[in-house]
């Protein structure tokens, strides 16, 4: 017994040593995946941190991108900018728009011969900067530059770019196929119809009268009614009018009327290249009457002419204020008129007036021949008169082109018949009027619409796909 007792308590003694081995063993390999597992922490927090800040490098340059688009979208550029000019204006343009605002602080827009830079504009925990670099113009001879933005945050840089072109950018009066400063009264028989699209006969008002534009009796518009005024009781619907197809006046005030317009951006004249075309004078003793064709001619203040007779006109009519024009009879104009701007003087004293039958083909039948080489070139309008007002009371066959000036006044049988190719434009705050059997039919099918006599500007357009993520 005594035996059996003692290799008993031995081997208790020996597994007792197994266990502290084993144990010894455990906690070396705990340690280990405890050291493993907080190494693998800290690679995974650095990842995550690094994560963080690509991400926010790359939201900044997005970002960027963002606020210089849009910034853009309020730069206009000469639509005379060249490759050589291009840069120049651009950093001109967004110096105006940039410098000494709290974006960019003490610093400023520079630029050199081929780029402009804006320098880094802060965000929170990030900042981007920009650069516009000038490319070669595209086979249309478009002006492009390509818009890179570097977002940066906690040493970490993305950048994006998108390339831009430059278009001349057509201001949004001459959507519209009546607009006018001042107020417009439809009335009578009056029709305003448009060949194809119905808001090619749009009207649209600036005013701030009590009525602003009011239609009555049996007028007809094809197009929708736009105003600046808020007081829907500033249009005026009486009689049996008609607006975008509807006669029911609460149809029309709720589908095709549109009020509280922004006050749109009449655009510039440009009226100096007008009287170096003139090749002739008309003065108090040139031959008016009769069966007579003129080129290029210039009408001398105060000569106040009455052209009778079958007359024809090829190239430019310019005329110049004061002056008081009648046409009377048949009149063919193979170009367009212009007039010098009356300004100040009394607009009772410069008036055009076309008692008779009106036709204006326009440019487009002058003979290619160099005396009407620089005229041809000048497309879009067939009559500008700043300053004056112009007064149709016959028949008329067709204008192509623009027609506007101070204060318009449609009357009698005028019958624009075979169509207006272009818009009616009311120049000044004064009344414009359409009534008695008129009837006008625009034909607004050639989106590109740049009638000469104004200023143009030119903006930039995003180029499709151009998009790119680049190496910073």
């Amino acid at each position: 017994m005594i035996v059996f007792s003692y290799k008993f308590r031995r081997r208790r003694r020996l597994r007792r040593g197994v266990v502290y081995v084993l144990a010894l063993v455990v906690l070396a390999l705990c340690t280990t995946l405890a050291v493993a597992m907080a190494s693998g922490t800290t690679v995974n927090l650095a990842r995550s941190n690094n994560m963080q800040k690509a991400l926010n490098a790359q939201l900044a340059a997005e970002g960027g991108l963002q606020f210089m688009l849009q910034s853009l979208s309020n730069v206009s550029l000469p639509k005379e900018t060249t490759y050589e000019t291009l840069t120049g204006n651009l950093a001109a343009k967004l110096g105006e728009l940039m410098n000494d605002t709290p974006n960019l602080g003490a610093m400023t827009v520079s630029n050199t011969d081929s780029a402009v830079t804006i320098p880094g504009i802060a965000l929170e925990g990030a900042v981007f900067s920009c650069i516009l670099t000038r490319m070669d113009p595209d086979t249309e001879g478009r002006q492009r530059c390509r818009l890179a933005v570097t977002g940066s945050a906690g040493g970490m840089s993305r950048s994006v770019s998108v390339d831009l072109y430059l278009k001349p950018a057509s201001p949004a009066i001459f959507d519209h196929g009546i607009a006018s400063r001042g107020s417009i009264n439809i009335s009578g028989n009056a029709k305003i119809l448009s060949m194809s699209d119905a808001s090619d006969a749009s009207v649209f008002s600036a005013a701030d009268d009590a009525t602003v534009i009011g239609l009555s009796g049996n007028s007809k518009l094809a197009g929708d009614l736009y105003a600046c005024t808020d007081d829907p009781f500033a249009i005026v619907l009486s009689g049996n009018s008609e607006v975008g197809g509807e006669t029911d006046d609460d149809v029309i005030r709720a589908d095709h009327m549109h009020l509280d317009q922004d006050d749109p951006e009449f655009p510039e004249l440009d009226l100096t290249p007008f009287p170096g075309l003139t090749t002739n004078v008309v003065d108090g003793s040139t031959p008016i009457g009769g069966n007579r064709t003129f080129e290029n001619i210039h009408v001398l203040p105060n000569v106040n002419p009455t052209f009778n007779g079958n007359i024809t006109i090829n190239g430019i009519i310019y005329i110049e204020a004061p002056n008081n024009v009648k046409f009377n009879g048949n009149l063919v104009i193979n170009g367009f008129i212009v007039t010098s701007d009356g300004g100040e003087l009394p607009i009772s004293g410069n008036q055009l007036t076309f008692c008779g039958n009106v036709s204006v083909p326009g440019v487009a039948a002058l003979p290619d021949t160099a005396e009407f080489s620089a005229v041809k070139e000048l497309t879009g309008t067939a009559i500008l008169a700043p300053g004056f007002g112009v007064t149709f009371k016959g028949n008329n066959s067709g204008i192509n082109g623009l027609i506007a000036a101070d204060q318009l006044t449609f009357r009698g049988n005028t019958s624009l018949g075979g169509e207006l190719t272009g818009m009616i434009l009311g120049l000044a705050d004064l009344p414009m009027s359409l009534r008695g059997n008129t009837k006008i039919t625009i034909n607004r099918e050639d989106g590109d619409y740049t009638p000469i006599g104004f200023k143009y500007v030119s903006s930039f357009d995003v180029i499709g796909n151009s998009y790119a993520e680049t190496a910073p």
